[in-house]
């Protein structure tokens, strides 16, 4: 066991849930977030043998493991077409919550992924390290290797598109 694998299983654990939506808002909730982020880790891990060493290793894995989502998406859309796997083994369920309640939720998630992979992928990119990522809007552009300008630009292109698409009101206060 390397010196970088523990650091990099921590990274990938303290993430996991905004990965696992990351990956989630690439390929829809049938995606098989496991393997994908193992598949991520594994890139990340071959990486740091080679030497590789990012200023910010969280934006970094996102990074990485969203390169992996794209990838798969590309590979399943290659592939005749399938029949998507049960849809609730994905989300988790509410505790305490009423059938149609948990249904609805359910239903709004499901909405929101489908919204986040229709969005171009660079404003994907960008809302996915910025807000799955909870990463600065700094660590994004050093990411994805643009001005801080232009992932602000793509996040507010992102938020008006996904706002218009869920049927959200667009204010002043929900841009900043």
């Amino acid at each position: 066991m390397s010196d970088a694998e523990p650091f990099l299983a921590e990274l990938f654990q303290a993430h996991r849930r905004g990965l696992a939506g990351a990956v989630r808002s690439v390929l829809g909730p049938e995606a098989d977030t496991t393997e994908l982020l193992q598949d991520a880790f594994l890139n990340c891990w071959r990486a740091w043998q080679r030497g590789t060493r990012p200023n910010d290793p969280v934006a970094w894995i996102f990074v990485v493991t969203f390169h992996a989502a794209t990838d798969a998406r590309r590979k399943r859309q290659r592939r005749p077409a399938h029949h998507p796997l049960d849809e609730e083994r994905t989300v988790s369920p509410t505790l305490h919550a009423t059938p149609s309640h948990a249904l609805e939720q359910r239903e709004a998630v499901a909405e929101a992924q489908a919204a986040v992979a229709r969005l171009a992928e660079p404003e994907q990119r960008v809302f996915l390290l910025k807000v799955a990522g909870d990463l600065t809007y700094e660590a994004v552009a050093e990411a994805l290797a643009i001005p801080v300008g232009t992932a602000k630009t793509r996040m507010r292109r992102a938020l008006m598109q996904l706002r218009q698409t869920l049927g959200v009101a667009i204010t002043k206060e929900n841009l900043r």
